[in-house]
């Protein structure tokens, strides 16, 4: 009786070759499509609407809660510094999206803190800039000086949130910066009422100005290059 054996017979170098190939191809094609660099920017601007929100909705707490209410100078914006590192001297230069130019995606240099040109000019007009701190407390000495303790049930949060990516931007190259600008929340108050206004900017092309996600230009502000949220966003 004669045994019948089965060949079997296994991938060649260049059938591996090939299927190696394709893999590779695939992967750069999801990369391509899927563009982790810009993922990361939609998560950190999804935090920061989502922070934007979660200040405005304590401030709001604050002012209907409590009868003699502090909410800070209306003639000062305050802007959040740099949490676990040094503060910045006064002299540094922050680099802000400008609106205000023919060149919508210019980038105008500020001092951080102190001199002449100190301002958060583009969405906040000529209030003068100060360096706050990199406290986040509630208690009033935080970078937005609101006691939230006062309130009746007790402080909504813990603490004040901040820029997920704080930066002080870099300066304008090309025409296109819109990731070149300064990420840090900042804050001003009115000069009479509980007026107030909390400014973030951007970095993804989905939820930056002409996006398919636009939060800056439909936000209802007076920058188009900024997302603003408040109770009066003329200031």
């Amino acid at each position: 009786m004669k045994l019948k054996y089965r060949s079997r017979k296994g991938f060649t170098l260049i059938e591996l070759l090939v299927v190696i190939a394709i893999i590779a191809i695939l992967a750069v094609v999801v990369v391509l499509t899927l563009n982790p660099t810009e993922l990361l920017r939609k998560a950190r601007d999804s935090n920061r609407i989502s922070d934007l929100a979660i200040m405005k909705s304590a401030i709001n707490l604050y002012l209907v809660d409590v009868s003699s209410t502090y909410i800070g100078s209306s003639t000062v914006c305050y802007v959040q510094q740099a949490v676990g590192g040094s503060m910045v001297s006064g002299t540094t230069n922050i680099y802000e999206f400008a609106s205000n130019t023919t060149e919508a995606a210019s980038l105008v240099t500020y001092p951080f803190s102190g001199g002449t040109g100190a301002v958060c000019s583009q969405w906040f007009g000529t209030a003068a800039m100060t360096s706050a701190t990199t406290s986040r407390s509630v208690a009033g000495n935080g970078w937005i000086p609101i006691n939230l303790l006062q309130i009746a049930a007790g402080a909504p949060i813990s603490s004040w949130p901040v820029d997920p990516a704080w930066s002080t931007g870099l300066p304008c190259i090309g025409s296109n910066c819109n990731n070149n600008a300064g990420h840090f929340y900042s804050y001003i108050p009115a000069g009479t009422g509980i007026g107030y206004k909390l400014a973030a900017k951007m970095e993804s092309l989905t939820y930056s100005a002409s996006g398919t996600k636009d939060v800056e230009t439909t936000d209802g502000g007076t920058d188009i290059n900024m997302y603003e949220q408040g109770a009066n966003l003329s200031l």
